[in-house]
């Protein structure tokens, strides 16, 4: 069960497992406005691995002051036509959409940060990580994701934090094999490239299975 202090599951949040017993939080300061079931996992935690996609992600709605927590796949459908060209060729979207999976993926395993309020999040909803917009998912970038979502993008056995950026000079350190050029990937698709030659082009040692 999750407690928000507004109506309309809005402001700060409590989480309890189910058949727990607790006392509300001093951010909650005894409101209780509104009340959410959950289902899969709760509070800080995450049901993914490196060999497993997490179901969910926490996503810091920044200019609404809250977390949410996103259904995985629904939080990329939203991301990768904020952050490719809708109209690009089909092998560079497939690259966006493994590497907004990747990043994303990476951060729900790994990520420790916290609101100012104290709330835990995976990733902000804007350029600080990636610009999720809810119900912002396009016919093409949607089928970028579907195409490669049962692929993962590792190194070592881990999986990728997967960076990129307009371009080469814009990633400044795109070299060191971590960082894509979105306008290079653009390029080589448009050259024949598939997506999985884009991904190895820019990321070093990686993976794709």
């Amino acid at each position: 069960m999750r407690v928000y202090f507004n109506s309309n599951f809005a402001g700060t949040t409590q989480d309890f497992a189910a058949g727990a017993k607790g006392n509300l939080n001093a951010t909650l300061k005894n409101n209780n406005a509104s009340h959410e079931l959950l289902s899969g996992p709760t509070g800080c935690s995450t049901d993914g691995t490196n060999s497993k996609l997490p179901s969910t992600i926490l996503v810091y709605r920044v200019s609404l002051g809250r977390v949410d927590r996103v259904d995985f796949k629904t939080y990329v459908k939203n991301v990768l036509p904020n952050e490719w060209v809708t109209s690009w060729p089909a092998a560079s979207l497939d690259a966006g959409a493994m590497a907004v999976k990747s990043y994303a993926w990476y951060w729900a395993l790994h990520s420790t940060r916290k609101t100012s309020g104290g709330q835990c999040y995976d990733v902000r909803d804007d350029t600080g990580d990636q610009v999720y917009r809810p119900s912002s998912a396009q016919t093409s970038t949607s089928a970028a994701v579907d195409r490669t979502w049962s692929n993962r993008l590792t190194r070592s056995g881990n999986i990728l934090r997967a960076h990129y950026c307009a371009t080469t000079t814009a990633c400044g350190g795109w070299v060191d094999g971590d960082w894509m050029s979105q306008y290079g990937s653009r390029d080589l698709a448009n050259s024949g490239s598939s997506y999985q030659a884009i991904l190895r082009h820019y990321y070093r040692d990686v993976v794709i299975s």
